[in-house]
């Protein structure tokens, strides 16, 4: 039944509602509105009156463009902001030298623990969390990652075996 509403009411006023969006943004920001629209009636369907329910969309719609357009100042200032701001080196991944060499060579599992650790900067217990599962076996699959990115460090620079990591850190 919500189906079947929320179709007819698609059928019955959905060019309304996109010609109510496109008078008010870009083309593809329109067509977003409209989607986002019909979601809101299917979700909210018991809300959609009977009786005139285009006025009932042109309200969503409303309400949704107004999102839109504070987003979009958002972004713009965030922009403003970022400008004067000197994005950060990064290294250059076409040549990705012997850390990067290393750290592609293992198992998936140690490369996500690792850089989760080193490169998100997250702890023990963090990283349980985001992995589902217990702070102790965070710490073993950190301990045997270590130990298995600094074998293939040392099999690529034998001898620059001080540039391996270095076991738990205080973070762990």
């Amino acid at each position: 039944m919500r189906r079947e509403r929320v179709e007819d009411l698609y059928d019955e006023y959905g060019a309304r509602v996109l010609a109510f969006a496109r008078r008010r943004t870009d083309p593809a920001t329109a067509e977003e509105i409209t989607v986002d629209v019909f979601v809101v009636a299917w979700r909210r369907t018991a809300d959609v009156p009977d009786v005139e329910p285009l006025l009932w969309l042109y309200g969503v719609a409303r309400r949704l463009l107004a999102n839109a357009h504070r987003a979009q100042r958002r972004r713009e200032a965030l922009l403003t902001a970022l400008k004067g701001i000197r994005p950060p080196a990064t290294h250059d991944v076409r040549e990705p030298g012997p850390l990067l060499e290393a750290l592609a060579a293992l198992g998936k599992a140690d490369r996500e623990v690792l850089m989760l650790s080193a490169w998100e900067d997250l702890d023990a217990r963090q990283i349980a969390a985001v992995l589902g599962r217990s702070e102790p076996a965070v710490h073993q699959r950190l301990h045997r990652a270590r130990q298995r990115l600094r074998a293939q460090l040392e099999r690529r620079t034998p001898h620059h075996c001080a540039a391996a990591p270095k076991e738990a850190t205080a973070r762990d």
